[in-house]
């Protein structure tokens, strides 16, 4: 990364409380939207048109300046489509999935505050078998490497191998969850996520886990036991969820899952709370075809070690 690309991706990830910029409003709900303001922020914006730049092979300052412009303008009101979105355009080419998100960034989140969730007893059903049998297979399937990941954390570093920690979950119900722990045991258990690879509460082992993502899978525990689902927002800490808004605490009506929209997306490596428009596009058009698509496209994220940090 350059220069350039730096200072504008430093610019994109300052918070929209921190920036004082305003977002899209709404002549439907205005109220709603005055609480968007201080909720949605648009990094994903700048790694999709960093993404077309490449595409397109233009390097120009020029660009560069107007991008970062664009990334400060406020966000166009986008009525949310009364289609479903089935998740296709994860699968496509790299275009297809820039213009996808450019669409999640651009609905008004005001106006999916108060589209109601639809709770579909069958799609409901459906999923929790699929979330048994799938986790089930998966606890199976990866023995051998669960036995592996947890020799080198306790080689690499003093302490036990899975970190277990209070996360909040469907309706506000706490749980542990559980993972293979990467950082070092006097570490404090609830603090903000590591930023940087830098991080040095981070152990050797537990920068190589959480960059490719298999840090998360003792939650397939979590998931069997009906606490989490294999695709859902993630859930958050306590002290974090204590701070929500009553538009963030929408990402509560489901239960939270190992990967999901926001985990896949341009936005992934800032904050959960900072980036509430892909949870809320997630719990308004849930589906068995996106919740596919998304697992599809997190093998796919694993596959090539686009992880978090």
């Amino acid at each position: 990364m350059n220069n350039t690309e730096h200072s504008i991706l430093s610019a994109s990830a300052v918070s929209p409380r921190s920036r004082g910029s305003s977002h899209a409003t709404s002549e439907y709900a205005p109220g709603a939207a005055r609480e968007v303001e201080s909720s949605v922020s648009r990094p994903a914006l700048f790694l999709a048109w960093s993404n077309l730049r490449q595409l397109s092979g233009s390097q120009t300052s020029r660009d560069a300046s107007a991008a970062e412009t664009w990334i400060a303008t406020p966000l166009p009101v986008r009525v949310p489509s009364r289609r479903r979105d089935r998740g296709i355009w994860l699968l496509r080419n790299s275009f297809m999935r820039c213009a996808g998100w450019s669409r999640i960034n651009a609905e008004s989140a005001a106006l999916l505050m108060i589209c109601q969730v639809s709770f579909r007893p069958m799609y409901t059903a459906a999923k929790r078998v699929l979330d048994v049998a799938g986790s089930l297979l998966l606890l199976l399937l990866l023995l051998p490497l669960f036995a592996l990941i947890a020799a080198l954390v306790r080689i690499d570093s003093p302490g036990p191998a899975i970190f277990c920690q209070r996360r909040i979950g469907k309706d506000g119900g706490e749980f542990l969850l559980w993972k293979f722990r990467s950082m070092r045991v006097d570490a404090p258990k609830y603090a903000p996520s590591p930023a940087s690879t830098l991080d040095p509460r981070l152990t050797r082992i537990g920068r190589l886990i959480r960059r490719i993502s298999v840090d998360e899978l003792p939650q397939l525990i979590n998931v069997l036991r009906g606490e989490m689902s294999l695709v859902g927002p993630r859930p958050e800490m306590p002290f974090i969820v204590d701070s929500y808004s009553s538009l963030e605490r929408k990402r509560l009506a489901v239960k939270p899952g190992i990967t999901g929209l926001w985990q896949v997306s341009p936005a992934r490596a800032f904050p959960i709370h900072e980036n509430l428009q892909y949870d809320l596009h997630y719990i308004h058009h849930q589906s068995l075809l996106l919740d596919g698509a998304i697992l599809l496209r997190t093998i796919a994220a694993v596959i090539y070690g686009i992880g978090a940090v």
